[in-house]
């Protein structure tokens, strides 16, 4: 299945309007079949202290723990010993090509729907 990448942390949004695209688009591609989407989240680089990464983190657990996602991970913990890449991998073969994930980006996660 094709991997979905977004977007929430470049558009110079406020951490609620990032919040409130990411739910938006976690239910479109839901509804839409897919089982995988890479988020760039960001994590504070700029300056802003990782506000919407640290946000994005906490309603990714409520999500996981309300049965609305199956699971997330932090790029910079995609590792091969890692179960939700596993997951994820078997879910998406196209997340093995995706260089980006092997460099430990901090600024992206993995979210399965």
């Amino acid at each position: 299945m094709k991997l979905i990448t977004i977007d929430i942390k470049s558009e110079q949004q406020t951490v609620a309007e990032a919040i409130a695209q990411f739910l938006v688009e976690v239910d479109s591609y839901k509804k839409g079949g897919y089982k995988v989407m890479k988020v760039f989240d960001g994590y504070g680089s700029h300056g802003v202290g990782g506000a919407i990464k640290n946000t994005f983190l906490k309603r990714c657990e409520d999500l996981k723990r309300r049965n609305k996602i199956e699971d997330y991970v932090c790029c910079d913990a995609w590792t091969p010993k890692n179960t939700v890449r596993k997951i994820a991998i078997n879910y998406c073969p196209d997340l093995l090509a995706d260089r980006e994930l092997y460099l430990l980006n901090p600024g992206c996660s993995i979210v399965i729907l």
